[in-house]
């Protein structure tokens, strides 16, 4: 059987001194354009399962695959059953998909087997077509490091068991934006309720493209694995505020109980103890920053005035909208910022949790919840 694609991937990053904070959505991948249609001169029958192929792209850490419709209407029982290299099982029902496109969720290594199934009959001039793939390519991370960096894989045994139990709720997320494919950290605050930065997911469109996936980790014994994914069903002007650039967004479904909440407990000042942040720094498998990971300067600007706190605790490109925790395992912060030695602004940055709570009590009175 033939495969669509079979793709090298290669490429690097380089940064310069910056005169201004660096926000650490991640640019982790390309778009290209692809145009690949699957219509009746493919499919082995009109019903049932219809056409099948596989997808394998060299050296992609993951990708994801832009599908759209054309000609006739498919049926409601009609989808796209898409099988994953760690285990995955996922479907796309190609009714419900916009005229717009919709994004598949991340399929990890580049690998995957497609089958178009359908119950009942397919119009003839029905066609799916697989428009864009996003390629998370080879890339080098930029880096907020205090000397050196000591992120580590969050399951690692090194990491104790308290800090283990603060991972389950927060999610690598993925999106497009500027025809670029980006990446930043979000954690739930609800059950189908997400928190992340505003600089990341900021209107619908952005919504539209985010796939947010949870258990993307190593376990202890090194083994990769990937849990639960959600897409973004909505945001709401009164739940994003780009002055403490946080967004709130709707998941499309609740989430199980099993990756928990982080709770929004208000702090009146940050206490100045150690901290640890939980990210998807670089894109990569979920790690925790818990070593020399401290507070800094208790107010200094960040998007607003006095609206931050720094601190040490080591980031990179992804890790924007990861939780700060205290060593008790209570929110304290959003991360957003980072920077590189050399930098005009040279500390990390995280927005204060008293603020945004406080913004989302004010948020919630608005919409009379």
């Amino acid at each position: 059987m033939r495969r669509l694609w079979a793709l090298l991937l290669c490429g690097a990053g380089s940064a310069t001194a910056q005169d201004v904070p660096v926000l650490e959505a991640f640019v982790d991948g390309q778009i290209e354009e692809r145009k690949i249609w699957i219509d009746k001169s493919q499919w082995l029958g009109d019903r049932g399962a219809v056409w099948s192929d596989e997808i394998s792209l060299a050296g992609a850490d993951y990708i994801r695959l832009l599908l759209r419709t054309e000609g006739a209407s498919f049926p409601d029982d009609a989808r796209l059953v898409i099988f994953g290299a760690m285990d995955q099982s996922l479907e796309v029902g190609l009714a419900a998909i916009p005229e717009a496109g919709q994004w598949t969720p991340l399929l990890p290594f580049g690998r995957a087997r497609l089958a178009l199934v359908s119950d009942s009959r397919l119009p003839d001039t029905a066609a799916l077509v697989i428009e864009s793939i996003a390629i998370q390519s080879t890339k080098i991370a930029r880096y907020s490091t205090y000397g050196e960096n000591q992120l580590t894989p969050i399951n690692n045994p090194e990491v104790p068991e308290e800090f283990q139990a603060l991972g389950p709720p927060v999610a690598l997320l993925s999106f497009v934006e500027g025809g670029f494919a980006r990446t930043c950290s979000g954690f739930l605050i609800g059950s189908d309720q997400l928190m992340t930065n505003e600089h990341c997911i900021r209107d619908q469109e952005t919504c539209a493209s985010m796939t947010a996936v949870f258990g993307y980790e190593y376990d202890q014994t090194g083994r990769l694995g990937i849990g639960a994914q959600a897409t973004c069903a909505g945001v709401d002007l009164l739940r994003m505020n780009p002055a403490l650039d946080v967004s709130v967004v709707t998941l499309d479904r609740p989430m199980d109980d099993a990756y928990g909440l982080v709770e929004i407990l208000p702090m009146e000042t940050v206490p100045e103890m150690p901290m640890v942040v939980v990210q998807h720094s670089g894109s990569q498998p979920k790690q925790i920053s818990m070593l020399d990971c401290t507070a800094g300067e208790l107010r200094v600007a960040g998007r607003g005035e006095a609206t931050d706190f720094t601190h040490t605790c080591d980031t990179s490109g992804g890790s924007s909208g990861a939780p700060v925790f205290d060593r008790q395992g209570r929110l304290v912060g959003l991360h957003h910022f980072g920077f590189q030695d050399g930098d005009a602004w040279d500390s990390n940055r995280a927005v204060h949790l008293d603020l945004i709570a406080d913004w989302l009590n004010t948020a919630a009175e608005d919409k009379g919840e």
